[in-house]
């Protein structure tokens, strides 16, 4: 099959804040101090609404998947360019919708997809019913697309690859059962952690150097994170926290995750653990009550999504955005002008927020880019 590109946006709002920092987390030795610029994206869903943007991960290029979805319309997977230049993903005829989970450094990208196996005619519209499953996919970096199903499995999700193609993610059992799964190959491989209250597993990311991260659930329904090293299971959970998600490992070992001290009324949090250390990730524009890490690249830039409340719309009472955080140093924020022309950047201070109109603009394209440390 072929790869397939369809441009899917002609405007992307982006709004920018830089040089936060976090500060330290009780409970054991954690970083002091952990800052980040952060730029919000947000991708407009065909009936031109913002608020339900996900950014899902970022390789070192700075380039993203992700994708978009509101109560009606999606998920519409995309990949947005350096230049924040987004396109729709599809697979094949029979691919509904995608949603990637993960990005390498060769453009490879893995996720899970909506495909239909069965087509039922009806004599009025939309004349068929359409009757899908949820399959994995891989596009490889001469442009094919494969679809990940793993023998004998009610459902299959592909949530992380690294340079060498191996895949990694899970699959339901007919016995309603989850595994985690390496696809390698051509060939599937279940992986099922031997802690001993486990009763499914799944798989988030895995690096070059074969480290795995992912959760497994208990007796008792509960999620647990966990690093797989070298066969080697270490659990993963944040001190004190009632919840705790894994979603991605870079090739520094760097792992970034989701927590919450509150599983009830919240908030969330992000993280990143390096060397055992937490360092807690928050967005820091107002009114935001959940900060989930998706997805950190080998420079440390992470990316994901935040939820502010929308009171509102009793449809959908919260509203999420996705975004991007780069470690701050040297780093300058600068908005660039349309690409040929001669006008000049604006520079964006420490602490500034702006929100600058990323779209067509002549047939040329507005960007953002950080220098230095930046994108």
């Amino acid at each position: 099959m072929t790869r397939r590109w369809h441009s899917i946006a002609t405007f992307v709002l982006v709004t920018i804040v830089f040089s936060y920092s976090t500060g330290p987390v009780l409970g054991q030795s954690f970083h002091t101090q952990a800052s980040y610029s952060f730029v919000t994206v947000d991708i407009p869903t065909p009936d031109g609404q913002f608020g339900f943007t996900t950014l899902e991960d970022i390789n070192a290029k700075g380039e993203i998947a992700g994708a978009f979805t509101n109560s009606i319309v999606g998920p519409f997977g995309y990949i947005l360019d350096k230049k924040f230049r987004p396109t729709e993903i599809r697979c094949s005829e029979d691919v509904l919708s995608t949603e990637p989970q993960s990005i390498n450094n060769q453009g490879e990208i893995t996720g899970f997809a909506s495909v239909i196996t069965q087509r039922i005619p009806i004599p009025f519209p939309p004349f068929e019913i359409l009757i899908t499953k949820i399959s994995g996919f891989f596009f490889d970096k001469k442009g094919g697309c494969t679809i990940l199903d793993f023998p004998g499995a009610t459902l299959t999700e592909a949530t992380g690859v690294n340079e060498r193609g191996q895949v990694v993610g899970d699959y339901r059992d007919a016995a309603g059962r989850f595994h985690g799964f390496i696809w390698d190959d051509g060939q599937f491989v279940t992986f099922d952690v031997t802690f001993p209250n486990a009763t499914g597993t799944a798989l988030t990311a895995i690096n070059n150097g074969g480290q795995i991260v992912g959760f497994y659930s208990d007796t008792a329904g509960q999620a647990h994170p966990f690093l797989y090293d070298n066969g080697v299971l270490t659990p993963l959970e944040f001190p004190n926290a009632q919840f705790t998600s894994v979603s991605d490992i870079n090739e520094r070992g760097q792992i970034a995750g989701t927590y919450t001290l509150d599983a009830v009324n919240g908030p969330s949090h992000g993280f990143v653990l390096e060397d055992g250390n937490f360092a807690t990730i928050d967005v820091p524009f107002p009114g935001v009550r959940f900060t989930d890490v998706r997805g950190i690249n080998d420079r440390g830039q992470i990316v994901g999504r935040y939820l502010v409340s929308n009171p509102g719309d009793p449809v959908n009472p919260f509203v999420n955005h996705g975004f991007i955080a780069t470690p701050t140093g040297s780093a300058k924020l600068v908005a660039l002008s349309a690409e040929g022309t001669n006008e000049p950047p604006g520079q964006v201070t420490n602490d500034e927020i702006r929100r600058v109109s990323i779209g067509s603009v002549k047939n040329r394209w507005l960007a953002l880019s950080l220098l230095g440390d930046g994108l």
